[in-house]
This record gives C-alpha cells, sequence and structure tokens, in this order.
C-alpha cells in the first residue's frame, strides 16, 4: 500500500525568551513542547516509467492541512554508443524539491529546525521562497552513464483559486512569477570504491509580478550557485560533507518605485557546509555553518523588534552542532515495524550574528546570542 506517515515532535529553547511569546499562538515565551508537524504520503511506483510522491501536511496550529513537498515523473531509459541514458519528465511544486542530491536548498542541512524559535527572516532567497509549494514547475532531465545529470525546466505561480484550495492561505511574500521562472541543474558524479563525490551548479531567474503585495511594477531575481557533496563509507563508518554556495542578484523596481527598498538593486549572498559522521547507522554528529551577506538597505532591513535590523543589514552566520540517535538504524525486518523509522535528535544553534549585529541588532536591545536556540526532536515515520 503506498501511504505513509510521519509525525514530528519536539521541545524548544531559545537563550533569551522572546517578549510576548513565541511567534506562534498559544506558546509560551520560552520552553516550548510542540507537535512540530504530522503529514501523509501517497508514494510509490506507477509502471516501469511513473511514479511520484505526494505529501499532505498539517500546520503548527494543528487547524489547517495544506498541500507539502510533491513530485511526479515519468522516465525512460535507453543507450546510445554504450552510454545508459535516463530521461524524464519532473512536476513538482518549488525548485529544487526534485533534485536527487541532498546540496541545494529545499533540503539542504539542517534538516530539522525549531518552528517557534525566531530565526532570520529578512532575507528570502527566491530559490528558496518559491519552494514552500506555492508554485508548480515542469522540467526535463537526463542521467547519463549515471555521471552527469542535466535538468532544466520552469515554474509558475498557483492561481489564487488553487492556492486556497491546496491550503496554501496566503499569496507569497516575494509576490507571484510573471509569466514563467526558469530553471537549470547540472551535476556531475563519481564514485569509485566507498567514495563518492558530486560536483554541481544551479540557476534560477525569476521576474516577480509586484502588485499582488501592494507593489505596482516587477522585482526580478537571478539566482546562481555551486555545490558540492562527497560521501565516505567503511564498514561501520560513514562520513559525509556538503556544502553550497548562492548567490543573488536582485532588481527591485517594484519595491524602489513603492517606497520600500533604498535602492533598486541588491545582492546577497549565502554560503552552506555542514560535515556528519555516523557509527554503524545509530549514532551521528553534525558540524554546521550557515552564513548569509548581502548590500545594506535601511528601508529594505527596517529597524523591527527581533526580526529586523538596526544598520539595515541582512548579515547572519551561525554554528550548528547536532547529536542524533537512530536506536534501529541496523535493523530493518519489515514495513510494519515503524518503530525501526525513529530518530532522537539534540540540535544547538549558535548565532554569531544576526541581521546584520552582534549587541542590538534589530535596534530593541536584542542581541545575537540571546537568539541561540537549543532544540530537542523525536521524529517518527511508518
Amino acid at each position: 500500500i503506498p501511504i505513509s506517515a510521519m509525525a514530528f515532535a519536539s521541545f524548544n529553547n531559545t537563550a533569551n525568551a522572546v517578549e510576548g511569546g513565541s511567534p506562534a499562538n498559544d506558546y509560551r515565551a520560552n520552553n516550548n513542547f510542540n507537535l512540530d508537524q504530522l503529514s501523509v504520503f501517497l508514494a510509490g511506483r506507477l509502471s516501469d516509467y511513473a511514479g511520484g510522491m505526494i505529501q499532505i501536511t498539517g500546520g503548527n496550529d494543528y487547524s489547517s492541512v495544506a498541500l507539502d513537498d510533491s513530485d511526479l515523473r515519468l522516465k525512460y531509459e535507453f543507450s546510445v554508443s554504450k552510454q545508459d541514458v535516463l530521461v524524464g519528465l519532473d512536476m513538482n511544486n518549488g525548485p529544487t524539491v526534485q533534485d536527487p542530491y541532498n546540496t541545494l536548498y529545499h533540503y539542504a542541512y539542517p534538516y530539522a529546525s525549531s518552528a517557534l524559535s525566531p530565526g532570520p527572516s529578512i532575507a528570502p532567497l527566491a530559490i528558496q521562497a518559491l519552494g514552500g509549494s506555492n508554485t508548480i514547475g515542469l522540467t526535463n532531465y537526463w542521467w547519463i552513464n549515471q555521471t552527469w545529470y542535466i535538468e532544466g525546466g520552469a515554474y509558475k505561480s498557483l492561481s489564487p483559486t488553487w492556492f486556497q484550495a491546496l491550503g496554501e492561505g496566503q499569496t507569497p511574500s516575494l509576490g507571484e512569477v510573471e509569466g514563467a521562472a526558469p530553471y537549470v541543474r547540472v551535476a556531475w558524479q563519481k564514485q569509485w570504491g566507498n567514495n563518492f563525490l558530486e560536483l554541481g551548479g544551479v540557476g534560477f531567474y525569476a521576474p516577480m509580478a509586484g502588485n499582488v503585495i501592494a507593489e505596482p511594477g516587477t522585482n526580478t531575481y537571478l539566482d546562481y550557485g555551486l555545490d558540492a557533496n562527497y560521501q565516505y563509507t567503511n564498514g561501520n563508518h560513514i562520513f559525509a560533507i556538503a556544502t553550497n554556495i548562492l548567490q543573488q542578484q536582485a532588481q527591485l523596481d517594484a519595491q524602489h518605485n513603492a517606497g520600500l527598498a533604498d535602492k533598486a538593486y541588491n545582492e546577497l549572498e549565502q554560503f552552506r557546509i555542514s560535515g556528519d559522521y555516523w557509527y554503524k547507522n545509530t549514532y551521528g554528529f553534525t558540524m554546521a555553518y550557515n552564513g548569509t551577506w548581502g548590500n545594506s538597505d535601511k528601508t529594505l532591513y527596517a529597524p523591527a523588534s527581533v526580526v529586523g535590523s538596526a544598520n539595515g543589514s541582512p548579515n547572519t552566520q551561525a554554528l550548528i552542532w547536532e547529536a542524533d540517535w537512530v536506536p534501529f538504524g541496523k535493523d530493518a525486518n519489515t514495513v510494519w515495524d515503524f518503530e525501526h523509522n525513529l530518530k532522537v535528535g539534540l540540535q544547538y544553534t549558535d548565532y554569531l550574528e544576526f541581521n546584520g549585529g552582534t549587541n542590538n541588532f534589530d535596534g530593541f536591545g536584542h542581541n545575537a546570542s540571546g537568539m541561540n536556540t537549543l532544540y530537542l526532536y523525536l521524529w517518527v515515520a511508518f
């Protein structure tokens, strides 16, 4: 039966309590237990040539249900001059949702993070902001001789009718795609002995109509970046390191004309790297660094309690440590043994810089260290 489910519960502590309670309703200012997520999946193989995954998820307030990450595929395999070729057609609901490598922006580390703690939110990247189930994309991908992965396609925004019907609630923060947003992905992979290496690049261009968020005109975002992924296995030991760097060039004519940005041109850059070690597929440890930098703009990144910037800078840097325990990682007998898909994680996020500063970063007396978060979670799938 191609149906599965997932539950995700957590305990969250922030170094300094958030005035007025957490961002979600009915929570305390700190030390919250939460049922983060309940998901149901319809997924599997339909035939030798078709398959996919549809995820339906309940929101943090437990009263809303919406379409989550979804990916439907058609594929065909053949050979040309002794080169194996797999060609496919993919329909998904957000750029990088369909990517086969865990290095890009939708599935990159951290795989789990707190929904209740404050996080840097003033500098969305288009390739990430449009990955939240508010677009639909059609791409064509080729996997050549198990070495080269090449993909190209485009994304469009869902119509307001579909957006509401799928439970997405409100208009995306960047507006709606004007026309189509092209997407391209190229990666090279190599496997030898106990080693695996992937090197790749991605490009995404998003013209966004600002009128749907009261900004007449168009904002355009050009995102492009590089990624890499190395894995080594040796008996009971697994080591992996993944990294990506993304550059965004934004022409913010709509926001500038509406007086919501000092400058019409803005740039952002993001760098992420994570290293993992696992023993017997049971005990894991991860160290990671995430950093975002960009042009200062005191109107675009205005002062506001916790979510704003006192100096108009989006710069944020964080170190993340995580220890994981998968008690049944060594065994998996049948699909009915759902306890074999249990993971317990303890994660700590240490902010070196938050929304452009370390002390009084928002102009309201908050320090970056006060946003440090301890996150304990329980993840079960069956």
